[in-house]
């Protein structure tokens, strides 16, 4: 899922922590925390729980909720094709 003002892929060098507060994530979304306590606890966004309200989100999935993951490589069917370039 990925949120409408999502940085670029010069963004990741933003995200050089491995992990990040609810507050840091909905930051950087730009969404509220409580959106992303909700996307925690509904299981949408993967986090470790610290203590009873504390949360950190790792890297990976901070990534993925932005949408910057590289896509997925694709086969060709037919590889004799051109290319134009």
């Amino acid at each position: 899922m990925a949120l409408a003002s999502a940085p670029d892929s010069e963004g990741l060098e933003v995200l050089a922590k491995a992990f990040y507060s609810p507050g840091e994530v909905a930051s950087i979304a730009s969404v509220s925390s409580s959106t992303i306590l909700n996307y925690i606890h509904d299981g949408r966004l993967p986090a470790v729980r610290l203590s009873e309200r504390t949360y950190r989100i790792p890297r990976k999935a901070v990534i993925r909720l932005l949408g910057l993951e590289a896509p997925e490589p694709r086969r060709l069917d037919d590889p004799s094709g051109s290319v134009d370039f």
